[in-house]
């Protein structure tokens, strides 16, 4: 997975590449630590260049909710298209993490 990291007026948007798997932990992780120290109000994860996710994936994705809850940070998603949207739809994580699709 690769990612990149936009603020602006204390709304982050990351725009994730590839696969959200367990492989990407240490990389997902970075995400989450920085939304916890940076100071911001709302995390947008633009879904929209991920081409598949697993279980570990949407792990990740309640780490980093739980994350934002801690640090009063709104999470969103927003994009998800292909396998990535069926696994949001099927597990229902847009009940958890508000999702734009």
């Amino acid at each position: 997975m690769n990612y990149t990291v936009r603020d602006q007026a204390g709304v982050r948007e990351v725009e994730l590449r590839g696969q959200l798997t367990f492989e990407a932990n240490d990389a997902f992780r970075q995400i989450i630590d920085g939304m916890e120290k940076d100071g911001i109000v709302e995390c947008v994860l633009n879904l929209g260049g991920l081409d598949f996710i697993d279980s570990a994936g949407l792990g990740l994705l309640v780490l980093a909710n739980n994350a934002g809850n801690r640090v009063s940070v709104q999470l969103k998603m927003k994009h998800p298209r292909g396998q990535v949207r069926d696994m949001i739809e099927i597990s229902e994580f847009h009940t958890i993490i508000p999702c734009e699709f």
